[in-house]
């Protein structure tokens, strides 16, 4: 098949139209008066505790979470750190402590003191594996933290951290009232959540609806917005026509073949922004055939990932040029994609693969949790099979994907399977470490995403490098040089990074969609 016949087939109808629900009935029953805000999202959210599972189900848990909770740093929509319950903060030289002053007068939704025992007492809980078994990246350098007096946060490490600020910034870092756990539980708070933020809890049916309030205490003064739903609708035409009819004024996941049709509609606008996830299939380094470089380098070449980027995604989506995606902190650009099919038969011949002797793989797909994922893997599996290679897709519902990918050695069925990791504390240098630093044994599970077992002793150390300099120019060279060595190692068939985008009623202001793909409606108005 020529290549303008393979680009066309692979641009029609890789998006299906959508189809527009009839369940929207059910959305409008209940009414909202003025001052209330809903928003449909498209996945549920099942429990508000920043431990034992950190706010599932993801991206909704974290974004109920902005509202609900305030944390000692926060992100603006840019992902630039900026103070929230401490005024100020102050990294030691040598990067092994941080001071905090937090702001006096703060009181959580139950009317207790948010003073520095209390912070002391939620980064103690976050540091514990065994009520915190998520993000531990982010948690476990932190060696102790010190309360000397009632406005004053120590935090002691166990090595210098650069990325701290990220950690405290970072949706995890939700300070939770101490009363509240005591008098609910490890397990029952994750119902009844209480924080300190400008929205509390009024009620909570897990995995459908979560109705918050404004906090006419909260130290910023009350929230222009009385009411908060957030509503589960998982079918994105169901979303979409709940927005157009008012029965939601904010949604999020707009599938891309609707924005242009949406952007017409007077009632409604389109918000989006560059995502920091860039996608991918990441690539068995287990397997035999795989370890070869040549394969990988082939397997890169066979896919047309700017075809997809523009015919898949409608331009709402480009091919990497790095590790990283564009403007993630320590991002460098290394060099474009090229998508050359006799080139990568070339290669896969060297390596001992032809039509007789076809390489074979196992792909894993997930089922509704990345962008497309399902139409995406159906092209590169086509893709691969015409420069000989035969790719088996297996979809696998989104809900046990990520236990399916990170497996031990002996229980890992795939060679190649669709992942992208998103760097929600917005630091590049934890989401390369995240993925490719090396396991400490690869015969286990991974230790954070490095799930493809990648291991380069030089982009190790390298990692260890920008994380413990003080100095900004020589992290950045650290990780330029990191994303070098990755990028020419070819640990993935890489994909494309997707715009953020959302949707929202006219009527409302204030909606923002953050580059680590949450939609913050903290400081919505209607």
């Amino acid at each position: 098949m020529k290549r303008r016949d393979f680009l066309t087939m692979i641009g029609a109808g890789a998006v299906a139209p959508a189809v527009l629900g009839t369940s929207i009935r059910a959305l409008a029953q209940s009414s909202t008066g003025a001052g209330t805000l809903t928003f449909g999202q498209s996945t549920s959210i099942v429990t508000l505790d920043p431990a034992y599972g950190a706010f599932t189900g993801y991206p909704s848990g974290y974004e109920a979470a902005l509202c609900l909770y305030d944390r000692l740093l926060d992100f603006d929509a840019q992902m630039k750190i900026v103070p929230q319950l401490a005024e100020s903060y102050e990294m030691a030289g040598d990067l092994m402590s941080c001071k905090l002053t937090l702001r006096k007068n703060v009181t959580f939704h139950d009317g207790t003191t948010c003073d520095a025992a209390a912070v002391k007492g939620n980064i103690e809980r976050m540091m514990d594996k065994t009520r915190n078994p998520a993000n531990r990246p982010l948690w476990d350098p932190i060696a102790g933290v010190d309360a000397p007096d009632a406005a004053t946060v120590i935090i002691r490490l166990r090595a210098p951290f650069s990325q701290l600020p990220n950690t405290l910034a970072h949706g995890s870092g939700a300070i939770v009232s101490p009363a509240a756990i005591e008098k609910h539980g490890d397990k029952g708070i994750a119902q009844n959540p209480v924080g300190a933020g400008p929205f509390k809890l009024k009620s909570f049916s897990p995995g459908q609806e979560l109705t918050l309030e404004a906090f006419d205490g909260y130290w910023g003064g009350p929230p222009k917005t009385k009411t908060l739903i957030f509503k589960f609708i998982a079918e994105p035409s169901t979303r979409v026509s709940a927005l157009r009819t008012g029965s939601v004024d904010v949604i999020d996941a707009v599938p891309v073949a609707l924005v242009e049709q949406l952007r017409r509609d007077a009632n409604l606008q389109i918000i989006t922004s560059p995502g920091l996830r860039p996608i991918g299939f990441a690539i068995n380094l287990d397997r035999e055939p795989l370890k070869n470089l040549k394969v990988r380098q082939a397997l890169n070449l066979a896919v047309p990932v700017e075809t997809i980027a523009q015919k898949v995604f409608f331009g709402l989506a480009k091919a990497p040029d790095s590790p990283l995606a564009f403007n993630t902190t320590g991002y460098r650009s290394v060099s474009k994609l090229v998508y050359d099919q006799v080139k990568a038969k070339e290669l896969l011949s060297e390596a001992g693969f032809t039509t007789a002797n076809p390489l074979k793989l196992n792909l894993f797909v997930s089922d509704g949790l990345f962008p497309g994922d399902v139409s995406v893997a159906e092209i590169v599996a086509s893709a691969l099979k015409q420069v000989g290679v035969d790719a088996t897709i297996t979809k696998i519902e989104r809900g046990a994907y990520w236990d399916a990918l990170r497996q031990d050695r002996a229980n890992a069925k795939w060679d190649i399977a669709m992942f992208g990791f998103n760097p929600s504390n917005a630091s590049g240098l934890y989401h390369l470490a995240s993925l490719f630093k090396s396991n400490a044994d690869d015969a286990g599970r991974p230790d954070v995403w490095n799930i493809g077992r990648y291991r380069n002793p030089e982009v190790d150390r390298l990692l260890d490098e920008a994380d413990k300099t003080p100095d900004p120019k020589r992290q950045a060279d650290a990780l330029g040089k990191a994303q070098e060595l990755i990028w020419a190692d070819t640990p993935y068939i890489w994909l494309q990074i997707n715009e953020n985008v959302s949707a929202a009623r006219r009527s409302v202001a204030g909606v923002e969609v953050w580059p680590i793909v949450f939609t913050n409606v903290r400081r919505s108005t209607v």
